[in-house]
């Protein structure tokens, strides 16, 4: 009994939607004509030779442009290869002390430090060296 009761319940909602269904040509006012539409004038594109490698890498973007001979880069001195340990303050002498890796310095002004750095200055703030190589000044700030 239930079943026929859903299947008489369906067949009615099925009469009323059937009802309201409405031709496309009402809906959009048959503003579409069949003879505007040649097939024959719509054009396929070609699609590219396949290569002969199907995983070969391809991209999208433009070529780069040639690039120029660069000029030789201009000689730098490394980073400042010290770490400021602190200061000693001997018979109005100052030495301070330096750490270079596992090596330790003491160093005054104007003292060279390996074959590389001299210490050319010390201020309240500022440590002054020289990368010898290239004659460069270099700073190393004191941590206050």
């Amino acid at each position: 009994m239930r079943i026929g009761f859903a299947v008489l319940i369906l067949a009615l909602l099925a009469g009323v939607v059937v009802g309201r269904e409405k031709p496309v040509e009402e809906i959009i006012g048959n503003k579409i004509q069949t003879e505007d539409f040649n097939l024959a004038q719509i054009g396929r594109r070609e699609s590219p030779e396949p290569t002969s490698d199907p995983f070969a890498s391809r991209s999208f973007a433009a070529p780069a442009a040639p690039q120029r001979a660069a000029a030789p880069a201009k000689p730098e001195a490394p980073l400042l290869p010290f770490r400021y340990i602190g200061k000693l303050v001997e018979d109005g002498r100052t030495q301070v002390l330096l750490l270079r890796g596992g090596e330790q310095y003491a160093a005054a002004p104007g003292d060279k430090l390996g074959s590389d750095y001299r210490l050319d200055k010390v201020t309240g703030s500022v440590l002054t060296f020289t990368y010898l190589p290239l004659k460069t000044k270099q700073t190393l700030d004191i941590p206050k």
